[in-house]
């Protein structure tokens, strides 16, 4: 059980190289049926042909060339994600005492100034070529990223692509040589008990080995709505991030990313984006520079017991549709709130969460049978998948003249932003996800996480909409020197006036 002391951080692991190494190790229970005498004891056979390693070193020298460390040289953040309050999700969780890794968390919009920073970071060579995997959040606004190979070689890197959903980047060296790299492997195969390895940077500590095992799996810690890491405890610290988790062949299985402490130190709770997910994500980006994932269109929740009571369903399971978005695939095809889906393509789905992450890997335009539970019965139905819809949109809108500039970043409201805001389920509209801070909105006193709910009396549902009614009533002709926008800040609804002209 995590330690939800008021002292427990969930730190992003950011900064010089990490490879953990998962492995085969100890029995395999019988699959016979135990009585309530039987003792859980291993087959003398699995413990006869399973033996300990007596040493790691030759899977380190084997691997560990393939690391390097990252030094990364940017501006740090001015407003947004590193000044947001925090969340209350991650309150109840961790503590009050809980801080995301960088900057101030005070929920302060304060403009301030945004000195050059060095961050550190790990990563792994995939192939011959260059080619780097890394964290998003290592990466962050660098202006340069530097890469340094275990003989201290350095080389110049570009970023390639970046996927903020799964915190996974990659970046590129070019150059004449041929770089040392490391294969994927099948992180489905690793299992709870299995070894693991470390070998990367630690607070700068170059390629410092470090043992453990698999201690869970399919870990949900509220860092995005495609959460399914792999929990280790070899310990990892900052400067961990972006570095490989390996198993006893050599296999990347994962991508250390972050850490649960009371201190920001290892505590022996660390996780690891798993491979499979990984390579679908860097071979998009990769070949387009950007990921494309599939969409339903639906708002969902968890089925409860109570909810399964009522519904009629023998057990809680699937995800139960709140709401269908209008024009969406899942509108097309006829699936209705108060549906609950079960399956896709014959897979069943016991939580919540495994269906965005199931639809997410269906390419956009492929269909997909959603098996749903509507009035006491199963049903099939055919989707074709959409392409998700970017999350975020700049609405910076201008009059006629050029004068006005209302300086906002706006996203729809997924799970995503839910968590990272604490936004309660039944909060519908527009989030704010950062503002200029010279702009009108700030001046106006919106912040990031408020939720823009009503333009010009009109819900709100997309950025798209308030983009487009902030534009239509900058260029009315009329005497009219505002727009009123509805705003909810921790539940509380507010009206929000926007100055047109003159500001």
């Amino acid at each position: 059980m995590l330690n939800t002391s008021k002292k427990t951080a969930l730190a992003a692991v950011a900064a010089l190289g990490a490879v953990a190494l998962f492995g085969a190790a100890g029995g395999v229970l019988s699959s016979k049926k135990l009585s309530a005498s039987t003792a859980l004891t291993p087959p003398r056979a699995a413990l006869e042909t399973k033996s300990l390693p007596g040493s790691f070193s030759e899977i380190i020298d084997q691997v560990s060339p393939a690391v390097v460390s990252l030094r990364v040289t940017g501006k740090a953040t001015q407003s947004g994600v590193r000044m947001q309050e925090i969340p209350e999700p991650f309150k109840r969780f961790f503590g009050e005492n809980f801080r995301f890794p960088f900057g101030d968390n005070n929920g302060s919009n304060r403009p301030r100034q945004a000195p050059r920073v060095q961050g550190m970071g790990s990563g792994f060579f995939i192939d011959a070529d260059g080619h780097v995997v890394t964290n998003n959040h290592v990466i962050g606004n660098a202006d340069r990223i530097e890469i340094v190979l275990k003989g201290g070689e350095t080389y110049d890197a570009t970023l390639v692509g970046r996927d903020p959903k799964t915190d996974l980047a990659l970046l590129k060296v070019t150059s004449d040589q041929k770089f040392p790299f490391v294969a994927f492997g099948d992180s489905t195969a690793a299992r709870v008990g299995d070894w693991v390895i470390a070998v990367g940077s630690p607070f700068g500590l170059g390629h410092t080995a470090t043992t453990g095992i698999v201690s869970a799996r399919g870990r949900d810690i509220g860092a995005g709505p495609y959460d399914d890491f792999l929990q280790i405890d070899a310990p990892i610290n900052k400067g961990n991030s972006g570095g490989p988790t390996f198993n006893i062949r050599g296999e990347v299985i994962g991508v250390n990313t972050a850490i649960i402490s009371p201190s920001g130190a290892s505590a022996g709770i660390g996780f690891a984006v798993p491979a499979n997910m990984v390579k679908s994500v860097i071979a998009q980006l990769k070949e387009n520079g950007s990921v494309s994932r599939g969409w339903l269109g639906v708002n969902i929740q968890n089925v409860t017991p109570d909810l399964a009571a009522g519904l009629g369903l023998k057990k809680p399971e699937g995800a139960l549709v709140a709401s269908v978005t209008g024009d969406s695939p899942a509108a097309t095809a006829g699936l209705k709130a108060g549906d609950v889906i079960v399956a896709v393509d014959g897979e069943r789905i016991e939580k919540m969460r495994e269906l965005p992450r199931r639809v997410a890997i269906i390419a956009p335009g492929q269909s997909a049978k959603m098996t749903v539970y509507r009035e006491g019965g199963e049903h099939t139905l055919t989707v074709t998948i959409g392409t998700m819809p970017s999350a975020e949109k700049v609405a910076d809108v201008k009059t006629e003249t050029g004068k006005v500039k209302f300086g906002m970043t706006l996203a729809a409201v997924d799970d995503n932003q839910r968590v990272r805001f604490g936004l309660g389920r039944r909060v519908k509209g527009v989030v704010v996800m950062s503002v200029t801070p010279d702009g009108v909105a700030a001046r106006k006193g919106i912040r990031p996480g408020d939720v823009i709910r009503r333009v010009s009396g009109q819900e709100i549902r997309t950025p798209d909409q308030v983009s487009k009614l902030l534009s239509a009533a900058s260029k009315l002709k009329s005497d009219r020197k505002a727009v009123l926008m509805l705003v909810n800040r921790k539940g509380n609804d507010r009206y929000i006036a926007l100055p047109l002209r003159d500001a």
